[in-house]
């Protein structure tokens, strides 16, 4: 993909009087309206998706069981919705363990595979596929609360693909494209989060896209999709649900000549109740921030697969000499998914081999899949910084991640220290190391055009599941959190000017059952 001019920003500063109300925002208030709930459409016809697990057929990676293969892990799901094999998939317990005597009616007992803010989950997942033996051709929602596919539309989407997208690189094989669409309800955690809830849901969205890329070799993201395309493809209110990101998937479904789409509008989804509520009461610049990318109108920041490597985009290293890494060992992302914990509590015991494969499969230096190669040469792909308080065969201090030679550059910050933060115990800010994703620094993230501030916040969240993955593969734990003092991190970790930590994330060590949660929680219910 060639670069495209990204743009300044207009008269309005849409994104500075954005990050100016999150600044000035006091704590959150809970919400008087009622609790988000999931997505569904009832009366469409629904399509199971198989589950691994004990007792299971093994996933082949063909037909729906590549699809499945992709979708599983995204939570949460309702212990009384699942088999036993499927809850033994996501816990990692036997079925006959203690762990389901324990589930209780209207809870959770879940492995997070993707961490949200709040557990309000805000993303939504759509299929646009060209047909196979096992699956027709049409247009899907993915019901996560019970691992199905809800047909919206049927007949080959592939003339909407090609506006949504625009023309396929292939055109002599038109019929082999399909795509995930990965969509943002923007306003869902809003009641508790308020102006940072729209930022909280576009870094959540991104570790959905980090998750569904780890796990598919041959798929192609777009970051800017035809935002009126894709309304027009799923049936979106645009204001109340959007298409943030797309997964192109080739397939070797064959279609016959001359097959029409089906044009029939979607049935009415159930779930957006909340949403919709909480749009009336949003903060205004959050909505005039979404409202300037729904309208289609700014440019779109595009990745090079081959830039330059000139190294003008980083700051310039410091006359310490660096700590030159260990060499990365080879990690099973897809399998740690399986395992994908947000930790609760964390411990000392991090060693220096365990953060080298951690910062080199999120950072870019030993990427798994063609995507997420693309994804880490993009212009405004984050940087990675660390405030190390104990880890074995690192001394203390404050170190810029290199990805291209796999090294930690000492800054010129003040110490290890960790930020305040008032989300979590003082236990867990002090254990192993404190990562920060950073953005920056030409423009400064107060200057990018609406479109390209969202797909800096994807980006961020694809490093923080990347980070979260390479952690469970090298049993290490990891708590991503979005609250803290981003000019104390600064300052900490001596950024460059113009450079901004997006979000922390917490490593240390494990302690016992740090991923075994059990949350109440209103996810799975409907409207009705």
């Amino acid at each position: 993909m060639a670069d495209e001019p990204q743009g300044r920003p207009g008269p309005e500063k849409v994104v500075e009087r954005y990050l100016s109300a999150v600044r000035a925002q006091t704590a959150a208030a809970p919400s008087s309206y009622p609790p988000p709930q999931s997505k569904r459409y009832p009366g469409s016809p629904r399509t199971p998706l198989p589950w691994p697990g004990p007792g299971a057929p093994p996933l082949t990676g063909a037909g729906l069981d590549r699809i499945s293969a992709l979708l599983l892990g995204y939570g949460p799901r309702r212990v009384e919705t699942l088999t036993s094999a499927g809850l033994s998939a996501l816990t990692g317990t036997p079925s006959s363990g203690p762990v389901f005597a324990r589930a209780l009616p209207a809870w959770f007992t879940l492995r997070w595979s993707v961490p949200s803010g709040g557990a309000y989950y805000p993303g939504e997942i759509y299929l646009a596929w060209t047909g196979s033996g096992e699956l027709p051709a049409g247009v899907y929602h993915y019901d996560h609360v019970h691992h199905c596919l809800e047909l919206l539309r049927a007949g080959n989407p592939v003339a909407e693909l090609d506006r949504l997208l625009g023309p396929t690189t292939n055109p002599a094989d038109r019929s082999r494209r399909s795509a995930l669409l990965l969509a943002c309800r923007p306003w869902k955690n809003s009641g508790k989060y308020r102006a940072f809830g729209y930022q909280l849901g576009t870094i959540d969205t991104g570790v959905l896209l980090g998750q569904l890329l780890t796990s598919t070799q041959t798929g192609t993201v777009h970051l800017a999709p035809d935002p009126r395309a894709a309304d027009d493809l799923l049936g979106l209110d645009g204001l109340v649900e959007s298409v943030y990101a797309v997964i192109e998937l080739p397939t070797t479904a064959t279609v016959e000549t001359g097959t029409q789409p089906d044009l029939t509008p979607p049935p009415d989804p159930v779930g957006l109740a909340n949403d919709r509520l909480a749009l009336a009461d949003a903060d205004p610049s959050a909505v005039a921030l979404h409202r300037a990318i729904s309208t289609g109108g700014d440019a779109a920041v595009r990745a090079d697969p081959h830039p330059p490597d000139n190294g003008a985009a980083a700051p310039p290293p410091p006359t310490t000499a660096p700590v030159r890494l260990p060499e990365v060992t080879p990690l099973d992302l897809v399998g740690a998914a399986a395992g994908r914990v947000s930790a609760s509590d964390l411990a000392p015991g991090l060693r220096l081999g365990q953060l080298a494969d951690i910062l080199a499969y999120a950072g870019g230096h030993r990427a798994t899949t063609t995507a997420l190669d693309t994804l880490s040469r993009h212009p405004l792909h984050p940087s990675l910084w660390c405030l190390v308080n104990q880890v074995d065969g690192l001394p203390p201090g404050a170190y810029r991640y290199d990805p291209r030679q796999h090294l930690l550059w000492p800054s010129a910050g003040t110490g290890p220290q960790a930020p305040t933060t008032n989300v979590v115990d003082r236990r867990m800010a002090t254990a192993g190391v404190t990562v920060f994703v950073v953005a920056g620094g030409d423009p400064p993230m107060a200057d990018l055009t609406p479109a390209a501030f969202r797909q800096l916040h994807l980006l961020t969240g694809a490093v923080v599941q990347l980070t979260a993955l390479a952690c469970q593969a090298v049993g290490a734990a990891a708590r991503p959190i979005g609250g803290f003092s981003a000019r104390d991190a600064a300052e900490q970790l001596g950024l460059p000017h113009g450079h901004t930590p997006v979000v922390q994330l917490l490593l240390g060590a494990p302690k016992p059952r740090a991923g075994l949660l059990a949350v109440a929680l209103t996810e799975g219910t409907s409207d009705g």
